[in-house]
């Protein structure tokens, strides 16, 4: 729980003032009144996974507390940051559980170092680069149930692309589908039971980009109970230093090979065909379609256009992958890689 729980007073006159900025979650919060339904509300526990976000953990940061949420537990893990994000973060450090800012082995080494910090009913990470919606943890916890999974939808936004917005919704979170790759899934808009998290193990730190669909191969093998909610609960910033842009293809072969491991471990005896699946449909084309982003995305629309269409020739079995629609409308139309 917070170090300075605040019953009576909301916090945003008592948060640094930021005048140079409005709107959520700068001069807003959530008011009080929204907790009014229930005398207690089930402890929520957010890690915060930084390195050198500056430019952004203090929205992050404010979006979380200005939730106003009578049972937060808020938990900063820094990698040793080299900018502004350790001064910022001792701006709000009153209304922080518990932060530290020391190198560590990475993102998925933070989220596990949060991990056991944590007490909470409910879980999830937030990078330092996004932020929580208006409401989103009311939301979260008036689905929540226990021993189940809430997913709601996420916001993904481009700060210098105001045209560019994709609302992401979760579903179809079965292991069946998820592990065949038919499901939606992205990761900061599903909110699980903390007891559940710890029972599954740790986040994979030999893996930089995939480790949370590592993870959660095992999750919903265990726990496959979700509650879908139709809110937005985050906005998912893709900006140039966007580890989801800069590294997502460069590092496709780390899901390749855990689906490889996983067609040999007897725990997915029984998912042998969504796991060929997964990899026949979509891992071994998003490779060819990697491999063509690298040599032809940052040329001119009509020079990408032709070679994508040739590339669909040559390989017309990309038709059925889901990421080859996705690339032509983020790197062939938008160029936004």
């Amino acid at each position: 729980m917070l170090k300075y729980q605040m019953k009576e007073m909301s916090l945003l006159s008592q948060l640094p003032q930021i005048t140079s900025k409005k709107g959520w979650p700068w001069d807003e919060e959530v008011v009080l009144n929204n907790y009014d339904s229930k005398q207690h509300w089930p402890k929520i526990s957010i890690v915060t996974p930084s390195y050198n976000q500056g430019n952004y953990i203090e929205e992050t940061i404010r979006s979380i507390l200005l939730q106003n949420y009578p049972n937060l537990e808020y938990i900063i893990i820094d990698g040793g940051s080299t900018d502004d994000t350790v001064q910022i973060i001792k701006k709000y450090e009153r209304w922080i559980t518990f932060w530290v800012s020391e190198k560590d082995k990475g993102q998925a080494n933070a989220i596990n170092k949060g991990i056991e910090k944590c007490t909470g009913d409910i879980f999830n990470w937030i990078n330092s680069d996004d932020y929580l919606s208006p409401k989103a943890l009311v939301n979260i916890a008036g689905a929540f149930v226990k021993g189940r999974t809430v997913a709601g939808s996420v916001f993904n936004f481009y700060d210098d692309n105001p045209d560019f917005k994709d609302i992401i919704k979760n579903k179809d979170l079965s292991i069946d589908k998820f592990l065949s790759l038919k499901d939606t899934f992205h990761q900061p808009g599903i909110w699980c039971d903390l007891d559940n998290i710890k029972a599954t193990g740790k986040f994979s730190e030999s893996s930089s980009y995939y480790f949370d669909r590592i993870f959660f191969s095992s999750y919903f093998l265990q726990f496959n109970e979700v509650m879908y909610i139709d809110d937005i609960l985050v906005h998912f910033r893709y900006h140039e230093n966007s580890k989801t842009l800069v590294i997502r293809d460069s590092k496709a072969d780390e899901l390749i090979d855990h689906y490889m491991l996983l067609l040999k471990n007897p725990m997915f005896k029984t998912n042998r065909k969504q796991l060929l699946r997964g990899l026949n449909y979509q891992l071994l084309p998003e490779k060819h379609i990697s491999n063509w982003e690298y040599e032809n995305a940052h040329k001119k629309l009509k020079s990408r256009l032709s070679s994508y269409f040739a590339l669909m020739i040559k390989n017309p079995g990309l038709l059925i992958s889901r990421h080859f629609f996705t690339k032509f409308k983020r790197s062939v139309l938008y160029n936004l890689t």
